[in-house]
């Protein structure tokens, strides 16, 4: 069983985005997964799965009052989750420290992935350190590369294995940090370059995953790379289907009219 951190040095990276789509993307192509919320301030995967309230969650479970295996939920395409609470309150009263006790009770599943709190604060640490793998997910610019770089060496000098690095939002733009260079600065592998995709805000508003409600997005296919990767398994994809916006469909039209 892989057990991998999904870490980011900053919050707003689309961490909790790649870990429910890369889940099950992952049960799609035959692997059972596990997809534990410990994010546990601003929990988010129970909303993105339209749940707005799960009768136990991870902070009963680090607060002693229940194991792990009694907050396991059904979620999408065949993948069990472990939300995390809503209430401010019980925070203050969980014990950080029993994730990773909790998450060894954790069985006959191929991946767990958690998801961890930005940062380097006391939650996120107990996140990381519940895992022996980590990916560290970030916007190719100089402030997501300096957190990304802390996390990374926080994760080294606790022995726990970089699987690689994840970026998101990708433009294309020039003032972005292009890959070879990441990849130079973090001495680490890009393992996927997830592009900006409105498709994925989309998906977010009405509470869906976006592997499943656009799978032939570009964000979708780029994540099947990502998935090939960690699983061994090649995925065929699919012609990817880009709508065209009201400008396009105007050259498109003027093109036709008058000629190339």
């Amino acid at each position: 069983m892989r057990v991998i951190a999904i870490a980011s040095g900053k919050g707003g990276t689309g961490k909790s985005t790649l870990a429910l789509n890369l889940g099950i993307s992952l049960s799609q192509v035959g692997k059972k997964v596990l997809i534990i919320d410990a994010d546990f301030a601003m929990a988010n995967l129970g909303v993105m799965l339209g749940i707005e309230r799960a009768p136990i969650s991870l902070h009963n479970v680090l607060m002693d009052e229940v194991t792990i295996n009694d907050a396991f939920y059904d979620g999408p395409s065949g993948i069990k989750y472990v939300p995390a609470g809503l209430s401010i309150e019980r925070i203050k009263r969980m014990n950080y420290d029993r994730l990773r006790d909790a998450i060894k009770l954790v069985k006959d599943f191929d991946f767990v992935l958690v998801d961890c709190a930005p940062g380097l604060e006391k939650d996120a640490v107990a996140g990381i350190l519940s895992a022996s793998e980590m990916i560290i997910i970030m916007v190719p610019e100089p402030s997501s590369l300096a957190d990304g770089l802390k996390v990374k060496s926080f994760a080294e000098i606790n022995n726990i294995k970089i699987d690689g690095i994840v970026t998101n939002f990708v433009t294309r733009d020039k003032s972005e940090i292009k890959k070879q260079d990441l990849e130079t600065l973090m001495n680490a592998k890009v393992v996927a370059e997830l592009p900006y995709d409105i498709e994925v805000r989309r998906a977010a508003g009405e509470q869906k995953p976006v592997i499943l409600k656009s799978p032939d997005s570009a964000f979708s296919h780029a994540l099947l790379d990502l998935t090939a990767f960690l699983s061994g398994v090649q995925i065929a994809k699919t012609q990817v289907k880009v709508k065209k916006g009201l400008l396009q469909n105007l050259i498109y039209t003027l093109t036709h009219l008058f000629g190339k």
